[in-house]
């Protein structure tokens, strides 16, 4: 172990790294892997660029959250700081193939898991380290990793440690945690083992039709058989089928949007409102909102850039990142209407794309995207609108920078600006 840790890490608490200060004076950002300081002076000086007869149009807020900024410089000093151990992911650290591509170079492997989703530590020993992805993990892999003695370094985004903390503060009263989250997103999953370790059960929906569902389950409509058929692998092991007596308390995966959360709230508070009337509500079903402030900034600043008259938007990062997905949702719901452009006709809805990188696209004329609806990835033809000078660009809050700049160099190649060197 590195001797430049702050302390001796002896007992398994302190054997948990969670900030970069605790590799002492001496550690360093490592934004040489993802930043690009044309790309920060575009963000910062109002949100266009001009390269050549091309105009890109940035949303106040895009790219990198903080919780993602820290979990890449924990990374990557964990690299510096244990040259000669090896070092382990429970998951990707983000859903950003360019960083986890980045890691991997370094040596860094993924821990597989078992078709519960635990992690399988079985080769592991308490020379290793094991890198906590900023998703967090289920809280029975962090126990078991203490008990083989691994050095654990923990990046979980501190927006997912308050979600923790608001569903043991449900746990106190018993509820029943709700969560809203993809019930395959490591976050969700290791949001969901709070509940049990705190005591309680919990439930997973996913969307509004989940919701309306499990309201009729609330105001007794639904058999436990039908129950079970709906939710029965979308709830915990010691979930009891009693909606006569459930206190029910509400949290996110942190990448939802915050519309349907919100819609998801009001659903289930009518129906205990319903049954048990406003006092009986108040009583047994308790809500907050956990939706990740960046997430929302994010969110909002899309629909603020795509009140500008743009020829086609490039929405940019995973194709397994939910907060991309959602920008990409976002986008999909936008009313036809003008947006300018020489090939644009008048009420022509705005094309976008849901891309990984510069990679995607694959020529002048095809590209693959991610549909935001199937989730299906496909090819393109004809993707770039003839005349299009105005290209909104926006990113999840995973994707560093630099892919916006290889983007933006590639479509410049692509499609004929004279002045693609500015920028090269």
């Amino acid at each position: 172990m590195s001797t430049n840790l702050k302390n001796e890490l002896t007992d398994s608490e302190s054997r948990i790294i969670r900030k970069l200060s605790a590799f002492g004076q001496d550690f360093k950002h490592h934004h040489e892997n993802y930043e690009d300081v044309q790309i920060a002076e575009a963000k910062a000086s109002g949100g266009t660029w001009k390269v050549g007869e091309f105009e890109f149009f940035f949303p106040k807020h895009f790219g990198f959250c903080y919780g993602v900024d820290r979990a890449i410089d924990l990374a990557f000093e964990t690299c510096e700081r244990f040259p000669n151990k090896r070092i382990f992911l429970t998951d990707q650290l983000i859903h950003n193939p360019f960083i986890n591509e980045k890691l991997k170079e370094r040596g860094v492997q993924c821990l597989d898991r078992d078709n519960k989703h635990f992690l399988i530590t079985d080769a592991l020993n308490k020379e290793d380290v094991v890198f906590v992805s900023a998703f967090g993990t289920d809280f029975r892999d962090i126990e078991r990793l203490q008990k083989i003695g691994c050095t654990i370094v923990d990046s979980t985004c501190g927006a997912i440690i308050n979600v923790w903390k608001r569903i043991a503060d449900y746990a106190k009263d018993q509820c029943v945690t709700v969560v809203h989250g993809k019930r395959n997103h490591e976050e969700t999953r290791a949001t969901s083992s709070r509940a049990l370790k705190d005591g309680t059960s919990y439930i997973v929906i996913e969307n509004k039709a989940e919701a309306h569902h499990l309201a009729d389950v609330v105001r007794g409509k639904v058999s436990e058989a039908t129950f079970t058929e709906l939710f029965g692998k979308a709830v915990s092991y010691n979930f009891v089928f009693d909606p006569d007596h459930w206190k029910m308390g509400m949290a996110n995966q942190t990448t939802m949007m915050k519309e349907e959360s919100l819609a998801i709230q009001d659903i289930l508070r009518q129906a205990f409102e319903d049954r048990f009337g406003d006092a009986g509500a108040k009583e047994k079903f308790r809500s907050f909102d956990t939706i990740c402030s960046a997430t929302q900034d994010r969110q909002d600043a899309l629909r603020q850039l795509l009140d500008q008259k743009l020829d086609i938007l490039m929405i940019v990062g995973g194709f397994n990142s939910s907060n991309t997905a959602h920008l990409a949702e976002i986008a999909s719901q936008t009313s036809p209407r003008p947006r300018g452009g020489e090939g644009r006709e008048r009420g022509q809805k705005l094309p976008y794309y849901h891309i990984q990188s510069e990679e995607d696209l694959l020529s002048e004329t095809e590209i693959r995207a991610r549909d935001p609806h199937t989730g299906e990835i496909a090819t393109h033809q004809n993707w770039f609108p003839k005349g299009a000078r105005r290209i909104g660009i926006t990113s999840g809050a995973s994707t560093p920078d630099v892919i916006l700049l290889k983007l933006i160099q590639k479509i410049a190649k692509l499609h004929g600006t004279q002045n693609a060197n500015v920028i090269s």
